[in-house]
């Protein structure tokens, strides 16, 4: 039994009329009675009795015609009551950024045109370290990222497309020894402690700040702390010093100074390849767009 047979069954036992039902649906009287006929097969009773002059129900039609009235105005409310709680929960697709970049000329255009496109789905922001948005995307905590691509390079699972660079920075102090210098060199501060978060520890980051130090003839002694914040906090109180991309806010506060170093790295829009929903590739590709648009 399907819809398309209730709802023949439904109009008949209304107008009590083959002939009527087959002019208001514009449907083939014989086609009607076949699809009744299979019914009442399926069902194992007669719905309707026929004669030349009318059409009745029978006790049995009469149960099921109460029945499917029933059935049709609760699944009408269900309905009704699940479009609503859609409108009141949307959907949601969470999208991650590198913790401490200055995003006001990328996301304030991404959420609008993604609300244009889908105003039923709600874009939720998480910013953290490259380790932490990297697992996040390997367990479908977040659908898109924006992170480095020197973070990705063992992932053949992900999707990643490079749309900006970033310059590498060495960020200390005004309170360091070197901060009134004319001429400040990254070499000067070889013997600083250099603070890296300690979510990333490991051979990766050791090897690449050796490689942004390599130019100026030294390999730095580096301090794992919690995350970003913890080594801004300790570069701004003159504990040391660290290597930032030129994307972070904290660069542009007077409580820091900054030189530029040799080394660039790139950015990358990354998501899973396999199994994404039509708002995640969008968001993607929106995403690569307008962060090119700003930083080409």
């Amino acid at each position: 039994m399907n819809d398309l047979q209730i709802d023949y069954f439904m109009a008949v036992a209304t107008n009590l009329s083959f002939t009527k039902t087959s002019e208001e649906l514009f449907v083939s009287q014989p086609a009607i009675s076949k699809q009744i006929s299979l019914m009442e097969k399926e069902l194992g009773v007669k719905l309707f009795i026929r004669n030349n002059k009318k059409t009745t129900l029978t006790k049995a039609g009469e149960l099921y015609y109460e029945f499917f009235r029933e059935y049709k105005k609760e699944l009408r409310d269900t309905m009704y009551k699940a479009a609503a709680l859609q409108q009141q929960d949307p959907e949601v697709i969470h999208v991650g950024f590198m913790e401490g970049w200055d995003l006001a000329e990328i996301l304030p255009e991404v959420l609008r045109r993604f609300h244009d496109k889908y105003p039923n789905t709600r874009l939720a922001i998480d910013c953290c370290g490259v380790k932490e948005l990297t697992t996040l995307l390997l367990t479908d905590n977040i659908q898109v990222a924006l992170t480095m691509k020197n973070s990705l390079t063992d992932f053949n699972e992900l999707y990643q497309n490079t749309v900006a660079t970033t310059q590498k920075l060495l960020i200390y102090s005004p309170a360091n020894e070197h901060a009134g210098a004319p001429d400040v060199n990254p070499s000067d501060f070889r013997h600083e402690k250099f603070f890296a978060p300690w979510e990333i520890v490991g051979k990766m980051i050791t090897r690449v700040l050796a490689t942004y130090c390599e130019p100026y003839g030294f390999t730095p002694e580096i301090e794992f702390v919690h995350n970003s914040e913890s080594v801004i906090t300790c570069v701004r109180n003159n504990m040391g010093v660290a290597i930032v991309d030129d994307w972070v806010w904290c660069i542009h506060s007077p409580t820091l100074r900054y030189i530029e170093l040799e080394a660039v790295d790139e950015i990358c829009v990354t998501r899973m390849k396999e199994g994404v929903n039509e708002q995640t590739l969008f968001l993607t590709e929106l995403l690569e767009d307008v962060v090119k648009s700003r930083h080409s």
